[in-house]
């Protein structure tokens, strides 16, 4: 204990001491020696931890502006790189097929032009070199094209070899892809850096299935970076634009089959669709779709998924485009005609053995219709789409009967709280080494004051915005299990809800607007996310819809704009985007009971054989 005591009172001294030592130390070598303020120490402590997070500060932003510009010059190169191989390709199937074009192929209608390759009297390689040739012109043009198969003229003459009698439904019909789909030897991104170089060694399911049913795939098109967007623009691939007006929009995200198909490139095409992606290029480029009911789509198994796995509720499908309802409608009976075990696709679990029902398509049914949702109002010569596609209807001896649209507002509360419930963590993740295209700009920006603080969101932002449009806000996410069952629930409920008003009214088929607008010009869509309402509820609910091209916008269209509202900031964007649009493309949308999808092919076919 003596001891113990005696050491701690000299440890003592030494602190005490060890300062006066050290400063006659320091004047004993002729320094001058500061005196120290009782606080002096933490006023080193702080300054110390101010340079340290100034430092660090500093040396964050040199490393983010240094990886920003080293993936810049990345994605460009890229760019560059895909533009020279596609060129090069290009180069050789212009030498291989000459520059001739074959006007009397590509003007087949599509019944004629089957019959006529399964005859034998039009070969398959004629018919690809046709479609090659007019494919290279719209892409001159719209830069729609990201690819060329070249493996398809020798896939085109095997199919030549085959037996009329042996030819399968698609024999010989050239069939564009989605830029998502993997086809051997080629790659697929979804217009991301990331996967930029993600190159296929095996077809996926559905294009292996296009080529067992006969039809030829002979180039990739173009997508939105993520495809997550109504606009078609992407770093690495570059900007779609519309065969219909220069510098107008083709839509999303399968818009680069959209612009090809619109122009005439090709004549059946493969897309896929989770807000309006196979509807939307439809619409705003001239030609047909039909999204199927999830479960009868065509397989995503082997396709690039820009966020990674669809969104539990909602499915992304597959489905066709043509230049006309026969061609959509053949695609569809082709593959729902196929016995279960030559249905190559049938090994995702996802797909439902359902056959062609021949009797519902025979059966006619009552047709509802309705003309805005009650938010944002489709511009007049959208809603003349309508009028003029009920006219068709009712001159083909159908009935008519007006119908409520489902409450726009949850269905956005359905779609957002689904689709966003990652919030975006998966497409952060996948762009973290990637240049932001605007066409993410919107579902960007609602994520991010999605995620602000509430107090801020209820008296600052939901406030102004309330003051500037009706369009809502995202309001909540599924992103726990607590939250994403009760979603589903009630998102279940309202579809029960709206398919009992439609038994009240003995309602079959809904008319409604194809787009709330003509193509607008490039590179605005990213921000004017609203453009997808016409397209969302049928996702959420699950109904099949389809696009058929009705009229085109015209100067009385122009006139009529005067009298469109202005109440809104959307209002006023749409009347902007609405200039000099004369000659667009303006559709109808029709669609159908979950899992009736062979009623929505037949109404697209009578609006086809009425125009």
């Amino acid at each position: 204990h003596f001891y113990k005591r005696s050491k701690m009172e000299s440890d003592g001294r030494i602190v005490t001491e060890l300062p006066q030592i050290m400063n006659e130390t320091v004047r004993a070598a002729g320094a001058e020696v500061l005196t120290a303020g009782p606080w002096d120490w933490v006023y080193t402590l702080v300054y110390i931890l101010i340079s340290i997070l100034l430092f660090s500060v500093i040396i964050y932003i040199a490393f983010r502006c240094i990886k920003h510009f080293r993936v810049k010059n990345q994605v460009a190169l890229l760019l560059k790189e895909n533009k020279a191989t596609k060129e090069a390709s290009a180069a050789r199937i212009e030498g291989r097929i000459g520059t001739r074009k074959d006007t009397e192929i590509i003007s087949l209608p599509w019944h004629e032009l089957t019959s006529r390759l399964k005859s034998g009297s039009l070969t398959a390689s004629s018919a690809l070199k046709a479609y090659q040739g007019l494919a290279l012109e719209v892409d001159m043009k719209t830069n729609s094209v990201v690819c060329w198969v070249e493996d398809a003229e020798d896939q085109a003459r095997m199919l030549d070899s085959i037996p009329a009698g042996e030819r399968g439904p698609l024999h010989g019909v050239p069939v564009s892809v989605k830029e998502c789909y993997d086809i051997a030897g080629t790659y697929s991104s979804a217009g991301m850096a990331m996967f930029a170089r993600n190159k296929a060694e095996v077809d996926s399911p559905v294009v292996e299935l296009v080529k067992k049913l006969g039809g030829v795939p002979f180039c990739k098109t173009n997508v939105p970076q993520v495809m997550y967007s109504l606009q078609c623009s992407n770093p690495i691939y570059g900007t779609s634009t519309n065969p219909h007006g220069v510098g107008r929009e083709c839509g999303g995200s399968s818009g680069g089959e959209g612009a090809l198909i619109g122009g005439g490139g090709s004549i059946l095409g493969l897309g896929s669709d989770i807000g309006g992606s196979l509807r939307n290029p439809a619409a705003f480029c001239g030609c047909y779709s039909l999204k199927p009911s999830a479960g009868r789509h065509l397989s995503q198994l082997g396709v690039v998924a820009g966020t990674g796995p669809s969104p539990v509720g909602i499915s992304v499908v597959g489905g066709f485009m043509g230049q006309s309802a026969a061609a959509v409608e053949a695609g569809w009976k082709a593959v729902w005609r196929l016995e279960s075990d030559q249905n190559c696709q049938m090994v995702d679990t996802g797909v439902l053995p359902m056959s062609w029902n021949q009797k519902l398509y025979d059966k006619k049914p009552r047709i509802g219709y309705f003309t805005t949702d009650g938010m944002i109002d489709p511009t007049p010569g959208c809603v003349r789409a309508v009028t003029e596609a009920l006219d068709r209807l009712k001159k083909a001896g159908f009935e008519t009967v007006e119908i409520p649209s489902p409450d726009i507002y949850e269905v956005m509360v359905h779609f957002n709280g689904i689709v966003l419930a990652e919030l975006n963590s998966g497409l952060y993740k996948n762009m973290s080494n990637d240049i932001y295209d605007s066409t993410l700009s919107g579902v960007v920006a609602a994520v991010t004051v999605y995620k602000f603080p509430w107090i801020i969101k209820k008296l600052i932002i939901n406030p102004i915005m309330s003051f500037l449009t009706r369009i809502p806000p995202v309001v909540t996410v599924y992103n726990n299990a607590t939250k994403l069952a009760a979603g589903l629930s009630a998102r279940d409920q309202f579809t029960r809800d709206y398919l009992k008003q439609m038994d009240n009214l003995g309602v079959d088929i809904i008319l409604c607007p194809g787009q709330l607008l003509p193509a607008p010009p490039t590179g605005v869509l990213g921000m004017f996310v609203a453009a997808v309402s016409p397209y969302i509820p049928w996702n959420v609910m699950n109904f099949p819809a389809g696009i058929a091209p009705i009229t085109k916008w015209t100067t009385d269209d122009d006139a009529k704009m005067a009298d469109y509202p202005t109440d809104d900031m959307a209002y006023k964007m749409i009347r902007n985007y609405c200039k000099e649009a004369e000659g667009l493309p303006l559709s109808v949308q029709v669609v159908g009971r979950p899992y009736m999808d062979e009623q929505v092919l037949r109404i697209l076919s009578v609006l086809e054989k009425f125009a």
